[in-house]
């Protein structure tokens, strides 16, 4: 293994890192991601709450046409003859009118209750709205930011990854699969130096028998950090 290479692999990569966590971390991409989240809770909120609205107008529609109905039977009754009207008659029509009055209460009570759920809804559905465009703003704003500040990062990543691209040539593909899977599992550096008979990475001691292994083939995988560790001598 050209070890010098790798080093210089690694070293470039590390570079590279940096300004990959540099733009990740950057303050108005954190800004515009979270208004992302901000504006999907919003329209999902928007989208439950007119559906909300649809059920409750429908409810409200219903209530109030029983209510008229009840309205047009009170006039019928009212509108009755009670001079002709037998003893019969008239306990019918007082009990009769005495069921609509209750309904008549019950669903103007109803009606309300109603009207005012209406209302809650179109007053969160305004503060909804509100919320809304307000993120919408602060996303525009903050990616507009980012943008401008992702442009003067790019040529350098861009410049870095060639230059990485180009010294993967000169490395065993053994140990270059290796490097990139650990580095996709968060393992970095990839590659540290014997110290003191310990893994350079970890900080664990290394067996006689490892340390053998690794003065005689110059590299050892860390069974511990899984690092790969090669000979500083």
């Amino acid at each position: 293994m050209d070890l010098k290479t790798i080093l210089n692999y690694q070293k470039k990569d590390a570079e590279l890192i940096r300004l990959e966590r540099e733009l990740n971390n950057n303050e108005n991409k954190k800004a515009y991601t979270q208004m992302i989240s901000v504006v999907k809770d919003a329209q999902n909120r928007s989208n439950s709450l007119e559906k909300q609205a649809g059920e409750l107008l429908s409810i409200y529609q219903n209530l109030k046409k029983t209510y008229e109905d009840n309205i047009k039977s009170a006039n019928v009754v009212i509108g009755r003859k009670l001079e002709t009207a037998s003893i019969s008659d008239l306990d019918t029509i007082e009990e009769i009118a005495s069921n609509i009055v209750n309904n008549l209460s019950i669903l103007e009570k109803k009606l309300l209750q109603e009207a005012e759920k209406v209302n809650a809804v179109l007053v969160d559905f305004d503060q909804t709205r509100k919320r809304y465009n307000l993120a919408r703003d602060k996303y525009t704003k903050h990616k507009e930011l980012f943008d401008e500040e992702s442009k003067k990062l790019e040529p350098a990543i861009a410049e870095k990854t060639k230059e990485i691209k180009k010294l993967e040539a000169g490395i065993d593909p053994v140990i270059l699969a290796k490097y990139k899977q650990r580095r996709q599992d968060n393992i970095f550096p990839v590659l540290v130096p014997c110290v003191d008979k310990a893994c350079g990475g970890c900080r664990m001691e290394l067996p006689y028998a490892n340390l053998s292994t690794l003065k005689t083939k110059g590299v050892l995988e860390c069974e511990h950090c899984r690092r790969i560790i090669y000979n500083n001598d």
